[in-house]
């Protein structure tokens, strides 16, 4: 193998499946594969002892229990190491020469966000582009980088207080149903012992009946609505997460990797601060 590639494919081995960069305290699961630990805790929201089952690998799907994240400190340092190289997961070795002019790639065309050589800069299909030095646009950009983060933090804040806002309601509603049982089989007992003279009847316990099945049917509706919103709010959270370890990643890069391609990944975190924040009315 070239050995330009083979670096390269080392490159990509450490880089995490989620969220493709490079490995954050890399864990290994029961199949083998490893990922960031923040990623799969995030992706799985490990739950707790009496809970640990249903989880599968996001990327071949064998089933694994979560509690058997192992630490894998072997490929952290093999981490560790390979940033040494400079390079980054998607980048290559070869990438600061055009692959058709064979000059160095030093100019950013503002309309299409690529990094292009002088003399792609003067093709026809940048003629109408404002086309410049690179350097001359990389705090500009790194700044946007920034707000988006600002923006983005912001938002992942306000998800988790909104998850934490369900939960706390969620359980208030659980003890408001539980009253509600017991404050109807507590009046059916009162009667029963104001008529305990009087001959049994089942009339007083269909009564009973009928009333806990209400009840019991309005919670099953209630807690499919409580548990739809809750997966909502969770995986909204969890594009938040991928998306600002994606900018924060991006904003550490050398100049030339940090503005190939970004107008593309600006706009990607648009429509997600424009979503509409889910919440439940009880």
């Amino acid at each position: 193998m070239d050995p330009a590639a083979l670096v390269e494919a080392v490159v990509e081995e450490v880089a995490c499946p989620i969220c493709m960069t490079y490995l954050r305290e890399p864990v290994s699961i029961d199949c083998g594969h490893s990922f960031c630990h923040g990623c799969l805790s995030g992706l799985w929201e490990v739950p707790g002892e009496s809970q640990n089952w249903g989880y599968t690998c996001p990327l071949c799907r064998a089933p694994v229990q979560p509690r058997n994240l192992r630490p894998n400190w072997q490929l952290a340092s093999v981490v560790e190491k390979v940033r040494l190289l400079g390079l980054h997961p998607g980048m290559g070795l070869k990438g600061n020469v055009c692959e058709l002019h064979g000059e160095q790639l030093k100019m950013f065309c503002k309309e299409d966000g690529l990094i292009t050589c002088e003399a792609c800069s003067r093709s026809p299909e940048h003629e109408a582009h404002s086309v410049v030095p690179m350097e001359d646009v990389a705090w500009e950009y790194k700044w946007k980088l920034h707000e988006a983060l600002e923006h983005l933090r912001k938002e992942q804040e306000e998800a988790w207080k909104l998850e934490v806002g369900e939960r706390k309601r969620t359980a208030t509603w659980k003890m408001q149903v539980e009253t509600r049982k017991q404050s109807i089989m507590w009046e059916f007992e009162k009667y029963q012992r104001l008529l305990k003279k009087k001959p049994p009847g089942r009339q007083l316990d269909v009564e009973a009946a009928t009333a806990l099945a209400s009840v019991e049917q309005e919670e099953r509706e209630t807690r499919q609505k409580l548990e739809l919103n809750h997966d909502t709010l969770i995986q909204q959270s969890r594009v938040l997460c991928r998306l600002i370890a994606e900018l924060e990643e991006r904003s550490q890069r050398p100049v030339r990797w940090m503005l190939q391609g970004i107008r593309e990944v600006l706009n990607r975190y648009v429509p997600i601060l424009g979503a509409p924040r889910q919440t439940w009315e009880g």
